[in-house]
C-alpha cells in the first residue's frame, strides 16, 4: 500500500526547495536526479479508470517498469493506494506479469480479466518530468521526498506539473503532515488531492470543473465511535477539497455552495465528537475563517440569483432593478475572487495539513460502539431542536435562525450515522428536517438580503433610491409570507427519532 502526501508549488520555488536546509538536515544520501517519461494505458471506453485503476509503463535507468495503482483512498490529503510494480521487456504492458504481481486479489484480477483487454489497451497520455529524489530520516520515519517538474501531454495539449510527493516508506503517517508543515513555513505550497493519472484523464475527457456533492458515509455495523469519527471527518474533508479547484478556476455558484456546505458539515461533525476528541482551538479558528470567506461569497450569490429575482418578476418593479442587479453581480464577483484567494493562501494549506496531523493522533481511549454514540447524540440534538422551535418568535429573527441551525445539525448528524440504521425511519426524519430547513432558510435569505442591500447603499449613493425600493419590497414580502411557525413546531413535535 502506497502512502503519500502530494503538494503543489510554484516552479519559481524549486531552487529554494533544492537548497532547503531542512532537507539537507534529514537526507540520508545525496539527491538523485532522473528524466522520466511514462505512458499511461487504458481502453477507449476507459475500463481501468471506471474501476479505479491506473496503468503505466515508464523507463527507469534503461529498464521498462510497469506499474498499476488501484483502489485506496484520499483522506485528509493522504493518498493511500494499492501498487503493483515490476520490470517488463517493452514499452507496453504485460498483463500476465501484472496478474502474477497481484496474486490472489479477486477484485483486481477480475478487472484485468475483461474481454479483449489486452488488445484494446492503447496509450492515452504521457507524463514527462525531471525528478529529484531524497531519502529522508525524520525522527526515525523513513520518507521519500520527490520533486517533479514537467508536463502531461495528450495529442499536443499539455498541462504543467510541478509538485512534491512525500511517500512514507516506514513509520508513522503523521510524520508526513508534520514534515510538510515545517517545509511550508518557508516554501508556499498547496495540498493536492489529484494525482498525475487523474490529471491526464482530465485531458482525455476534457472535463471542466463541476460541483461535487457529499457522498454517503458508510460505517460498519460494529464500528466504534472513534472509527466513526475518522470516517465522518474524512468524508467532510473530501467534500470540501473536491470542490476546491472548481471554486478557484470556475464561476459556477453551485461549486462554492457545495464547498461551503462541506465546511458546515465539518464544523457540525467536530462539535458532535468534541467529547471524544476536542479539536485544537487554532484549527477551529481557521475553519471559522474559511467558512466566513465562503459564506460571504455565497450570500451575494443567493441575493443575485434568488432573492432579487422576486423583485424583477414583479410588475410594479422599477427599471433601476437591472442596475441593482449589476451592482450585486460586481459584489458577488469580488467576494468570489476573495474566496478563491483564500483557498490559494498558505493559511488554507496550513489548515488542511494541521487537520490531517491532528486526525492522525488517537482519540480518547473508548470502545463505545458507534450505534450507542449515534443514539445518544441524536436524542440530545432532537431535544435541542424542539427547545429551539418552542422559542421561535417572528419578531426576533435570531430565534428563527437558531431553530434552522438546530435542524441542520440534527440533519447532518443523522446523515452521518444513517448507515447504522435499518428501515426507512431515517428517511422520513431527514425529509421533515430538510423541509423545515428550506422554509426557514427562505426567511433567513431575506434577513441576509436586507443586510447586504444596506451595505450596497453605503457604497453606492446614486443607487440609494433603487436599493431602498428593493429593501422595502423584500421587507413586505417577509411580512406577508412569514414561515408558519406553529405548523413547523407541530411537525417537529410529531417527529419520532428512528
Amino acid at each position: 500500500m502506497e502512502v503519500e502526501l502530494k503538494l503543489l508549488l510554484s516552479p519559481a520555488d524549486n531552487d529554494k526547495l533544492l537548497r532547503h536546509p531542512l532537507i539537507a538536515a534529514h537526507a540520508r544520501a545525496p539527491v538523485r536526479t532522473q528524466q522520466l517519461s511514462a505512458r499511461y494505458f487504458d481502453t477507449p471506453d476507459l475500463h481501468l479508470l471506471r474501476h479505479g485503476a491506473g496503468l503505466r509503463v515508464r523507463k527507469v535507468d534503461g529498464i521498462w517498469i510497469q506499474t498499476m495503482k488501484a483502489g485506496g483512498s484520499v483522506q485528509s490529503g493522504l493518498h493511500q493506494r494499492n501498487e503493483w510494480e515490476g520490470p517488463v521487456d517493452r514499452p507496453w504492458p504485460r498483463l500476465g506479469k501484472l496478474r502474477k504481481l497481484i496474486g490472489d486479489d479477486p477484485q483486481w484480477l477480475q478487472v484485468l480479466a475483461a474481454d479483449g483487454l489486452k488488445d484494446r489497451l492503447e496509450p492515452l497520455f504521457v507524463v514527462a518530468v525531471e525528478r529529484h529524489t531524497w531519502d529522508l530520516d525524520v525522527d526515525g520515519n523513513q520518507i521519500e521526498l520527490v520533486l517533479d517538474h514537467g508536463h502531461i501531454e495528450r495529442h499536443g495539449r499539455q498541462v504543467p506539473v510541478n509538485e512534491i510527493e512525500l511517500e512514507l516508506k516506514d513509520g508513522d503517517p503523521a510524520s508526513l503532515f508534520a514534515f510538510a508543515l515545517r517545509l511550508q513555513e518557508h516554501i508556499p505550497q498547496r495540498l493536492s488531492n489529484t494525482n498525475k493519472a487523474e490529471r491526464g484523464y482530465m485531458l482525455c475527457r476534457q472535463t471542466g470543473t463541476v460541483p461535487v456533492r457529499a457522498t454517503a458515509v458508510q460505517l460498519a455495523p460494529d464500528a466504534s465511535a472513534a472509527e466513526a469519527r475518522l470516517a465522518i471527518l474524512n468524508n467532510c474533508l473530501q467534500h470540501i477539497q473536491r470542490n476546491e479547484n472548481a471554486v478557484i478556476e470556475g464561476d459556477d455558484a453551485e461549486t462554492l455552495h457545495q464547498m461551503r456546505v462541506g465546511v458546515r458539515r465539518l464544523r457540525s461533525a467536530l462539535k458532535l465528537f468534541e467529547p471524544l476528541a476536542p479539536c485544537p482551538p487554532e484549527i477551529l479558528e481557521d475553519i471559522r475563517w474559511l467558512g466566513s470567506e465562503l459564506g460571504a461569497a455565497r450570500d451575494w450569490d443567493v441575493l443575485l440569483a434568488s432573492t432579487l429575482t422576486h423583485i424583477q418578476a414583479h410588475p410594479g418593479s422599477r427599471n433601476g432593478v437591472m442596475d441593482l442587479q449589476a451592482l450585486a453581480l460586481k459584489s458577488a464577483q469580488d467576494k468570489r475572487h476573495a474566496a478563491a484567494q483564500a483557498l490559494l493562501s498558505q493559511r488554507y494549506t496550513r489548515l488542511l495539513l494541521a487537520m490531517g496531523l491532528w486526525m492522525q493522533q488517537p482519540a480518547d481511549d473508548t470502545d463505545e460502539p458507534a450505534t450507542d454514540f449515534a443514539k445518544r447524540t441524536m436524542q440530545r440534538l432532537h431535544k435541542k431542536l424542539l427547545k429551539r422551535s418552542r422559542r421561535m418568535n417572528e419578531g426576533e429573527p435570531d430565534t428563527i435562525h437558531r431553530t434552522r441551525i438546530a435542524a441542520k445539525r440534527a440533519r447532518y448528524a443523522l446523515e452521518f450515522f444513517q448507515s447504522l440504521y435499518r428501515g426507512k425511519g431515517p428517511r422520513a426524519y431527514l425529509k421533515t428536517l430538510s423541509a423545515v430547513q428550506e422554509e426557514l432558510g427562505r426567511h433567513n435569505d431575506l434577513v441576509v438580503a436586507d443586510r447586504l442591500l444596506r451595505e450596497l447603499a453605503q457604497e453606492n449613493d446614486a443607487a440609494a433610491p433603487t436599493i431602498q425600493f428593493a429593501r422595502g419590497y423584500l421587507q413586505a414580502l417577509q411580512a406577508t409570507q412569514p414561515p408558519d411557525q406553529d405548523a413547523i413546531r407541530a411537525e417537529l413535535h410529531a417527529l419520532r427519532l428512528p
